[in-house]
């Protein structure tokens, strides 16, 4: 439900109570609520935003009266009522005041919050950029921070973290919050999630997870970071819980699409291509030995510098899971076959 839609539901509930008919025309010039059917079928009703669309105060036309309500210098919506006098002006200023007073009740917070979800549509977007003096051309990267613990002490370390323009803050939960970086801030996001996850544990004594979005997005297409940063978040902690903590999306495109097939599907790959035999896929070894080999892009001297082990170790390493599995996973053919059993062993667990 929209904020019109809202507005529309109280100024039935006021017609009851009040003789005269009752009328709002949207910012568009569009008759959105009219206590006279008749109203509705008359094209000039729409003439009035055209002819009064920058009125300030309260006017008559055609035996009706109307105000305008603006939100920071745009219109947002013309109350009306049918007579003239002073009568119909107190009434048409007491509805304008309760429908002000409507709009103004969604906060920041929650405004941000019900952005990043995907609950507002185009017009209250556009609404609420305006009222509380967002740019609608900036663009921001969504990360995601997650503890096992109460994050309220972690919620405050961005603010000494990043400038005060540079980002914007929303609750999620209680161990749960996100930070829409800037784009320009988010530049190298390598080193601005590193940096935040340093400084919350060392500051705060508590574990995080975090999860980042692909890119940057305007207000309008926010929710889609917010997804992408949320399946980030939940398929890195299942599918590749490294010591580094911070995941982003692009790292997981493979395993969201996986994660679209039925579980007897999956199960049936696996078992054509392991014939039942997963237990190979729950060792730590095996397992962080693939991750780091897999990470470093199937290279030998630099998976051996990740693990801390010789180069000839980590050979002996690859040769024996070639011998377990049946997958060699120094050829990439073999590699990417391993790689999709290791996620499927983990979706399933």
């Amino acid at each position: 439900m929209n904020i019109y839609d809202n507005i529309r539901k109280v100024v039935k509930d006021y017609q009851k109570y009040v003789t005269e008919p009752i009328f709002l025309i949207d910012k568009d010039g569009k008759l959105i609520y009219s206590g006279d059917e008749s109203l509705s079928k008359k094209e000039g009703i729409f003439a009035v935003n055209r002819e009064f669309i920058e009125r300030r105060d309260v006017y008559e036309w055609q035996g009706m009266t109307f105000y305008n309500i603006f939100v920071s210098g745009w219109r947002f919506l013309t109350v009306g009522i049918r007579g003239t006098g002073d009568k119909a002006k107190n009434m048409v200023m007491l509805l304008s005041m309760s429908f002000e007073h409507l709009s103004n009740q969604v906060s920041k917070e929650d405004f941000l919050l019900k952005l990043l979800i995907g609950d507002l549509d185009r017009d209250e977007i556009e609404y609420y950029i305006e009222k509380y003096k967002f740019e609608e051309k900036d663009l921001y990267r969504v990360i995601i921070i997650e503890s096992h613990d109460a994050i309220d002490d972690a919620f405050k370390i961005v603010g000494h973290i990043f400038e005060k323009n540079s980002y914007q803050t929303v609750i999620l939960s209680s161990n749960k919050f996100a930070v829409l970086l800037l784009e320009s801030v988010s530049a190298d996001i390598d080193k601005a999630t590193k940096t935040l996850k340093d400084t919350i544990e060392s500051e705060v004594y508590i574990k995080i997870d975090i999860g980042v979005s692909n890119k940057a997005y305007n207000f309008t297409d926010i929710s889609k970071g917010y997804r992408e940063a949320s399946i980030a978040l939940k398929l890195g902690k299942k599918i590749d819980n490294n010591e580094r903590g911070i995941y982003f999306y692009r790292s997981y495109a493979l395993e969201e699409l996986l994660l679209e097939l039925p579980e007897d599907v999956i199960k049936r790959f696996l078992e054509a291509l392991t014939d039942g035999e997963l237990d190979y896929f729950n060792d730590d070894e095996l397992v962080s030995t693939l991750n780091s080999f897999f990470r470093n892009s199937l290279n030998l001297s630099e998976t051996s510098r990740d693990l801390y082990i010789h180069r000839n170790t980590l050979v002996y390493r690859l040769d024996k899971i070639h011998k377990l599995t049946g997958f060699d996973p120094k050829q990439f053919n073999d590699a990417v076959m391993l790689k999709v059993i290791m996620t499927f062993v983990k979706l399933l667990t």
